[in-house]
């Protein structure tokens, strides 16, 4: 016997820890009274009627805007890299990671139609939810964790770069950053693909709408293996930010010490140049070679400055990312922390609330990597201006 709409709200509340899906359940509970199950949630520190609010301007509003400004700014970072041409390996992580972004952005934008559509009819809102929440806001928090992953290969990568830089220009080619960007998508996706067969969409006439609505539910296969693969999902779901996050941090902090130990060499170096121009004849030859000696040192441990501020723009991305990812342990953490702190509990509310937070800065994360790209990328910018002569000019305009 295939389950009921309001079993599937109960169910995916209670089991599902992803604020992507969660706070989408969350919207569809009041639908649920179309079938006879009434969930009236406490109003402990937020009200129904203040979260209603906070739902249409954080999830309707201010998140669908992000996720258009994301999808012209990942547009634009693609044409950028597309330009400049994929012979280097920065270039090709920067944009598998931007193709990520753009997905995420894309299907942020389809799933917030259900906001407009309930301008017009209930019975439509309820159903681009129904027919969404299985395939896009799936598709939505996948590529949130691939590009999770993406980033802390990006961090290890650089981190390589700069610990030993010589070495590793031999190791990590262009085609083998290609291979790593395809092989870390699939196996992503992979992971956590299995989700996508426990559901099956289903169209009823509901009394409620005086309308045909699509409604999806749990199918043989959730019957059969669902208590492991939800077990298994919610896991893993938790496990690759953690996992990432761990990452990102520790090669932030080794690249950020190499770059000051680097500052150091070439510091020394200039210092022992300087002190042989003020130094005697005969103090000259020793002091040259000193110089000499401090300045290989400073350039077998230092990378080009290009190479220095390609690293130094990265850092800065993957710090957004490490900002970004914050949000959502603080949420993890809440539930671990207050078992009331979940859907059909006493903090439904402040729980979604706290949903709708994570994929805020998810949003911005995945919509501001352009503006970093041109304010530290010499090359990228050169490249933006010249494909836009107009937006360059208008910069010259504001500048004078």
């Amino acid at each position: 016997m295939n389950s009921t709409p309001s079993d599937w709200l109960a169910g995916l509340a209670n089991e599902w820890t992803s604020p992507g899906l969660a706070n989408l359940a969350g919207e569809a509970l009041e639908e649920k009274k179309s079938y006879g199950d009434v969930f009236i949630a406490s109003e402990a520190i937020i009200s129904n009627h203040a979260l209603e609010i906070i739902e249409n301007l954080i999830d309707v509003f201010v998140i669908s805007l992000l996720a258009l400004l994301g999808i012209v700014t990942n547009i634009l970072d693609l044409a950028v890299f597309y330009r400049q041409g994929f012979k280097d390996s920065v270039n090709i992580s920067l944009a598998a990671i931007a193709v990520w972004d753009l997905i995420k952005c894309v299907c942020g934008i389809a799933i917030r139609v259900y906001g407009p559509l309930g301008w017009h009819s209930r019975a439509y809102r309820y159903t681009w939810k129904s027919l969404t929440t299985p395939t896009l806001v799936y598709l939505q928090v996948f590529a949130n964790y691939v590009s999770y992953v993406l980033a802390a290969y990006v961090s290890f990568e650089r981190c390589l770069c700069v610990t030993i830089p010589f070495k590793v220009k031999s190791i990590v080619t262009p085609k083998l950053t290609f291979i790593m960007m395809i092989l870390i998508s699939v196996l992503v996706i992979a992971s956590f693909g299995v989700i996508f067969f426990i559901y099956d969409i289903s169209w009823v006439y509901s009394s409620h709408f005086n309308a045909t609505v699509a409604v999806f539910e749990f199918n043989s296969f959730h019957r059969n293996h669902g208590p492991v693969v939800i077990a298994y999902f919610n896991l893993i779901g938790i496990i690759n930010p953690i996992f990432c996050f761990i990452v990102i941090v520790t090669c932030t902090a080794i690249i950020v010490y190499q770059l000051n130990k680097m500052s150091k060499f070439r510091a020394a170096a200039t210092a022992a140049s300087t002190k042989t121009d003020s130094s005697s004849a005969v103090a000259t030859s020793t002091s040259a070679a000193a110089a000499k000696a401090a300045s290989n040192a400073a350039a077998g441990n230092s990378l080009s400055s290009r190479d220095r501020q390609v690293v130094k723009m990265l850092v800065v991305v993957i710090i957004v990312y490490i900002v970004a990812l914050l949000p959502r342990f603080a949420h993890y953490a809440g539930k671990f922390t207050e078992p009331d702190f979940a859907y059909l509990r006493r903090y439904h509310n402040m729980f979604t609330l706290s949903s709708y937070i994570v994929l805020t800065f998810d949003y911005i994360n995945a919509s501001v990597n352009l503006f970093i790209y041109l304010t530290m990328s010499t090359n990228f910018r050169a490249t933006f201006y010249q494909m836009f002569p107009a937006c360059g000019k208008q910069k010259l305009s504001n500048s004078a």
